[in-house]
């Protein structure tokens, strides 16, 4: 779970009587006011987007019932969980010797053995530890946070279908009548990554935000507000001649004629910024020199970059180099 960088607590019962709660003792009041405080720190846990464990003996089903009640009322989730296993099994594992203590009487009030157990009456989750596996169990309370959306796997590969789409005869044409960027092969390869699904969540040239985005927190936000780590700026420049030329048109072409003489993608509804070059070589690359191979790419730029609402991407690059069978897409 922490893999995918999720906010995860553990508020462990033994622990917090070493702390917060030193102060209880185990008569049936302490025990109950024991678990009023641990649910009202998981409850302020939560509401800051962590998920709690709580590994608590709680052996009253009255105070379970308030713990849940404490967080329905506030509009978290909380599930009660029954972590379930025989007497025998418990007293066999005893890996802090209580149980052999309290058969002895040297622990006088010990649930189970001379404390009542209020086993739940309808809980959200019953682990079988007593017959399952550790890896098991664990397999068990993970599929079950997966279903209740608890959790999500972050960390699974996405497959993301290539953006790029066949026109339509009237698009083929509209499209080849269209003013063109004729961009170079580095520029290409750009092109081919965001169409080939390979930058996501892009789905165009960065825009302004994207770019000051992608060079201060080396993330893109998607339409859904969920970051995504994207460290190197990819952009397309123009020149000032190119810009002027370009403006006022409802959309723009993308060529590269090194390699085809065919319409590659069109920009829609096209925007121009500034294309500040040692700001992006700098929080990029960490230098201005021009002896940096790709600060050496920028520089030689046009002094604008150009984005837009959307764009199309209607065919998919060959190189021609003998890599071409080598390129694949995500999916």
């Amino acid at each position: 779970m922490t893999g995918d960088a999720t906010k995860v607590f553990i508020l462990d019962g033994d622990v917090i009587r070493t702390g917060l709660n030193k102060d209880l003792g185990f008569s049936a009041e302490a025990r109950t006011e024991n678990i009023r405080r641990i649910s009202e720190v998981s409850k302020l846990f939560n509401m800051a987007g962590v998920i709690v464990f709580v590994a608590f003996i709680s052996p009253y089903q009255k105070d379970r019932n308030f713990a849940k009640t404490l967080h329905k009322e506030a509009g978290l989730k909380f599930f009660e969980c029954h972590i379930s296993a025989s007497l025998e099994v418990c007293e066999g594992r005893d890996v802090k010797g209580l149980y052999k203590k309290a058969r002895a009487g040297v622990i006088p009030v010990f649930t189970g053995i001379s404390d009542p157990y209020d086993v739940p009456e309808a809980c959200e989750l019953e682990v079988s530890t007593g017959t399952q596996t550790l890896q098991e169990s664990t397999e068990f309370v993970l599929k079950h946070m997966h279903e209740q959306g608890v959790i999500a796997k972050k960390s699974a590969p996405r497959v993301f279908q290539s953006l790029v789409r066949e026109p339509t005869a009237a698009e083929a044409e509209e499209f080849a009548s269209l003013p063109f960027i004729d961009i170079d092969v580095h520029q290409a390869q750009y092109l081919q990554t965001i169409g080939d699904g390979w930058a996501f969540p892009l789905k165009r040239f960065m825009n302004e935000t994207e770019l000051l985005e992608s060079m201060h927190m080396k993330t893109v936000t998607d339409e859904h507000g969920e970051r995504h780590l994207l460290s190197v700026p990819i952009t397309q420049h123009v020149t000032d001649e190119q810009k002027q030329a370009l403006a006022g048109h409802k959309k723009v072409a993308i060529k590269c004629t090194t390699v085809s003489l065919h319409v590659l993608a069109v920009i829609n509804e096209p925007v121009f910024f500034e294309n500040r070059k040692e700001e992006i070589c700098a929080r990029t690359f960490g230098t201005l020199s021009a002896k940096h191979p790709k600060a050496e790419t920028i520089f030689a730029q046009g002094n604008w970059l150009i984005s837009g609402k959307s764009m199309d991407f209607v065919k998919r690059i060959h190189f021609d180099d003998g890599m071409d069978k080598y390129r694949f897409t995500p999916y």
